[in-house]
């Protein structure tokens, strides 16, 4: 008996993951927790192919903290969950010297030696080339071709006069022959708190701007409008602030408005209940500062939440999974509050994978589900908690001589039990 299967399917896993690593390169004690935690990610993914993109390399510090970033790739490669992935690429943007191009973006890719065959596609030829090796690009990455990196005009942002806001965009062909466009982003934060109770906020604005000028630029890169595209990243997305003040102070708040010492303009807004006379504020608002008596809305309670939750909606073509994680900013950057909001901003889902609905479709396919979550849920690895998607790719390929022979051999001998058994039972009863 001998039966040869011409085609068989291979379940290739996939981790893909965001990170704002601004705390982790100022306090050696977080730096440590991240590791740890995403070690963990890692081992519950057992991944092929691991796809991590990080923001804000070097922290806010970054002159003096940017030269940890070479040991803390180096100590991410050399995590025991990594022990059998041979095959790695990296771009990290660390030259802060070149300011009108510097966007402290680092992407990093490590392959499983069991995956496949993996492809870069190389935006000067316009061709995949095979990944062999382990290469990380720091101080050259504008030597390499394998990559599209762009910093948005300060034009989009003109309540600052710097910033390191933009896009790392790499495409790749795995699994034999699905290609994804993976693209790392940074877009504009809210910088006064008072100004973004305006509804609509104007950094929304400026978000949508440079978020526009993304997909432009990743759009005209695709060989098909069809492929499919993912974008990882601090999208600094907020939650509709105003809406969010009336969800949290009813009708029996006043709110007292607070002048500067010039007496210009207001700087703070306490908002207490009207029923006792000395009543401890619910909510008080500053430019740089906001608290909050009771977070249990944000933590607990967070869904309620979700229908403030309305940037995304402005683009169409982006997609994204269930949001069944609490808002992953702003946390305590103290080592013993993993679970503690900072009284800064207003919580919100900061960090996030969309993606255009070609990769949504892949996605959803993904053999026995997908997960869409949040990294280090009762650990401090700084005021962003990381966010990954792991999925599964089902792919069909084309059975090698030596695969026909071993599914021979095993059917072959699955036959004769089957005939030793059916003639056992035959000769007892016939």
């Amino acid at each position: 008996m001998y039966i040869c299967l011409e085609e068989y399917f291979f379940m290739d896993r996939v981790l893909t993951l965001c990170a704002n690593l601004g705390s982790a390169f100022e306090d050696d004690g977080i730096e440590s927790q991240w590791l740890e935690e995403f070690e963990k990610v890692v081992l519950k993914a057992d991944p092929d192919v691991a796809a991590i993109h990080f923001q804000e390399i070097g922290g806010k510090e970054y002159k003096m903290c940017m030269p940890k970033v070479k040991k803390f790739v180096r100590k991410l490669r050399d995590l025991s969950c990594f022990s059998h992935f041979d095959r790695v690429r990296g771009f990290f943007d660390i030259d802060f010297d070149t300011e009108e191009e510097f966007t402290a973006l680092g992407n990093i890719y490590l392959f499983h030696s069991r995956a496949e065959p993996v492809f870069l596609w190389d935006f000067e030829t316009n061709t995949f080339r095979g990944v062999e090796g382990d290469y990380v690009f720091f101080e050259d990455l504008r030597l390499d071709k394998q990559h599209q990196k762009e910093k948005f005009p300060t034009e989009f942002y003109p309540d600052v006069t710097w910033s390191r806001k933009g896009l790392l965009h790499t495409k790749w062909k795995l699994f034999g022959s699905h290609i994804f466009n993976l693209v790392n982003i940074h877009l504009f934060h809210d910088d006064d708190n008072l100004t973004a109770l305006e509804s609509p906020s104007v950094y929304c604005a400026y978000r949508k701007k440079a978020l526009e000028c993304a997909i432009q630029s990743v759009n005209r890169t695709l060989t098909d409008l069809q492929e499919p595209v993912i974008f990882y990243g601090d999208f600094n997305f907020r939650l509709d602030f105003s809406a969010v003040m009336r969800h949290i102070v009813s009708s029996d708040h006043q709110a007292e408005f607070l002048r500067s010492p010039s007496g210009k303009l207001f700087d703070k807004i306490v908002y207490r209940p009207t029923t006792e006379d000395t009543a401890e504020p619910t909510v008080t608002v500053e430019r740089r500062r906001f608290y909050v008596a009771d977070a249990t809305l944000f933590t607990l309670d967070y869904k309620e939440l979700l229908q403030y939750n309305n940037e995304l909606s402005s683009f169409e073509e982006l997609l994204e999974l269930p949001i069944n994680f609490q808002p992953s900013y702003p946390f305590s950057e103290k080592l013993h509050e993993g679970t503690k909001y900072m009284d800064k901003r207003c919580p919100a889902w900061c960090d996030r994978i969309v993606m255009n609905n070609s990769a949504l479709r892949i996605v959803k396919k993904s053999p026995g589900g997908c997960t869409y979550d949040m990294m280090a849920k009762e650990k401090c690895v700084g005021d962003h908690k990381p966010i990954y998607l792991i999925f599964t790719i089902e792919s069909r390929k084309q059975g090698s001589g030596t695969h026909q022979q071993f599914v021979s051999y095993h059917w072959l001998l699955l036959g004769v039990v089957c005939a030793i058994i059916l003639s056992g039972i035959a000769a007892k009863y016939l």
